[in-house]
């Protein structure tokens, strides 16, 4: 076969790994058919990666010596496995703890790639620690990279199960998938180990008003909007809107409370539709709840163009506006 599509790299990989199958057929613990097993796969890896016939032509003059000196083609798989997974040495966990910190300061300065990067080299030299990957879920979060986020979040989990902390980022995560149910789950997980953080409990209460209205309301706001055909917001008189004084004293209201503040962390960065129209959703009910009458009237300039903003209360049969609801503690 061509090898045209392989990669030098990939090569020097499986040659690394063929020469752990090589020494493995030398154990005393494999009987003579597990070891004819172990050759052909040897020259099953040898035939896919094309390995035979550029190593016989390498091997030959200044350009063998030079691949045979090549340091990628003396690495050993297994020792490196151990190293990193197994039995990290006191001098690669320092190193890998002084990488960690550096990944932290530069979150701080919102340098999330870098940040992610430098994480990712922890990682390298000691992968059993579930901070550096709880750390670098946080980056890939920023980054709005939410799949590898959670599994990282996993990743963490797998080596420490009562990481709270990997709890609530896996949460999170899957919010901004717009998984809530496996979101409600890892919040409660992370609030079983810290009974007390609020942040958690914000977290759960939103996910959970989200699987509630979902199944109230099953074609959500997203039906509504792509029916309307044309820009359904064009008859809406939003000047009047920002400028009522209500709103104005509603808006100021609501940036002070800590679970509209959820709210908004779980809109931004968001780049499902879906997910944004959901945590849209959850706003508006919050808005409903601080001032109903104001919302009402915005909710009927809305409903006009033909969306449908959801109510804490139904509509009354006789089309009249629902009672106020009862103001929020």
């Amino acid at each position: 076969m061509s090898d045209s599509g392989i990669s030098e790299d990939a090569k020097y990989f499986v040659r690394s790994f063929i020469r752990f199958l090589t020494k493995q057929i030398d154990q005393p613990s494999f009987n003579e058919d597990s070891k004819e097993s172990i050759v052909v796969a040897i020259q099953c890896l040898e035939n896919v990666y094309v390995l035979n016939e550029g190593d016989k032509a390498a091997t030959s003059g200044e350009a063998g010596e030079k691949k045979q000196d090549d340091p990628r083609n003396h690495v050993d798989l297994y020792e490196l496995y151990c190293n990193t997974y197994v039995v990290v040495s006191p001098e690669r966990k320092l190193e890998a703890e002084g990488l960690k910190n550096e990944g932290n300061r530069l979150m701080k300065e919102e340098k999330y790639q870098e940040a992610l990067n430098t994480y990712t080299k922890a990682i390298n030299l000691d992968a059993t620690n579930p901070v550096f990957y709880c750390n670098r879920a946080a980056a890939y979060s920023r980054l709005g990279d939410y799949v590898r986020a959670a599994d990282d979040c996993r990743m963490a989990l797998r080596h420490d199960p009562n990481y709270s902390k990997a709890w609530g980022r896996l949460g999170l995560a899957y919010s901004k998938m717009n998984e809530h149910k496996q979101a409600v789950t890892a919040y409660q997980n992370a609030i079983r180990l810290e009974p007390d953080n609020q942040d958690y409990k914000n977290n759960l209460g939103v996910s959970q008003q989200f699987l509630e209205e979902r199944s109230r309301n099953p074609g959500g706001v997203a039906g509504a909007a792509s029916g309307a055909g044309g820009n359904p917001l064009g008859n809406i008189d939003f000047a009047s809107v920002i400028n009522n004084p209500d709103m104005v004293q509603m808006a100021t209201r609501m940036m002070s409370d800590p679970a509209i503040h959820n709210i908004l962390v779980q809109l931004g960065g968001m780049n499902n539709m879906d997910a944004m129209l959901e945590t849209g959703r959850r706003l508006a009910m919050q808005m409903s709840s601080e001032n109903p009458e104001l919302f009402n009237n915005v909710a009927r300039q809305m409903e006009q163009t033909g969306i449908n903003l959801p109510r804490n209360n139904p509509q009354n049969p006789d089309g009249n506006p629902p009672p106020q609801p009862p103001s929020s503690s």
